[in-house]
């Protein structure tokens, strides 16, 4: 009696799973492709991207930084707004620091430290005339960005994902 109802739950079971196969006439279609697509940049034109510019506004805000006078916000993967920070309750625009692919930043010492997509950069930032000086560029620090759904980028050796779009 016992060897019957394990032989009929054996292939009760089989005739369950099989019953989860061949029903996706078109199994690939239904796999979502990931809506978002990479910004890419040749490495030689990523390392070439970081300028100061004038004033600009704001896209899309990230970390706010505050050191002695001067306070960075981060416009995510384009860079950071400085301000003259000597008054709180009226910050004053100074500039702009593009910086592609960039989303935080840590000052030490007068010394910025800023990751760049994958890279480490170390510049100097005179507010006085809103220029930069790159000290140093740390390459592949960091892992290639991935999209909002965690997707992987194909990119070659020589290109840098600074950013995601729809």
């Amino acid at each position: 009696m016992k060897k019957n109802i394990l032989i009929f739950s054996l292939l009760f079971l089989t005739f369950i799973l099989n019953g989860c196969f061949g029903y996706c006439d078109d199994c690939n279609q239904n796999i979502q492709k990931d809506p978002y697509k990479a910004v890419i940049l040749e490495r030689n034109v990523f390392e070439a991207s970081v300028k100061t510019f004038a004033n600009q506004e704001i896209v899309k805000s990230g970390k706010i930084y505050i050191k002695d006078n001067l306070m960075f916000v981060n416009d995510l993967n384009k860079g950071f707004h400085v301000y003259n920070y000597f008054n709180p309750q009226s910050p004053i625009k100074i500039g702009f620091i593009q910086i592609l692919g960039a989303t935080d930043l840590s000052i030490r010492d007068n010394v910025i430290y800023i990751n760049q997509a994958v890279d480490l950069v170390t510049l100097t930032y005179n507010p006085a005339n809103n220029s930069i000086v790159v000290n140093h560029r740390n390459k592949n620090v960091f892992p290639q960005k991935n999209s909002p759904n965690g997707t992987f980028p194909d990119v070659n050796q020589n290109q840098i994902v600074v950013d995601w779009q729809l």
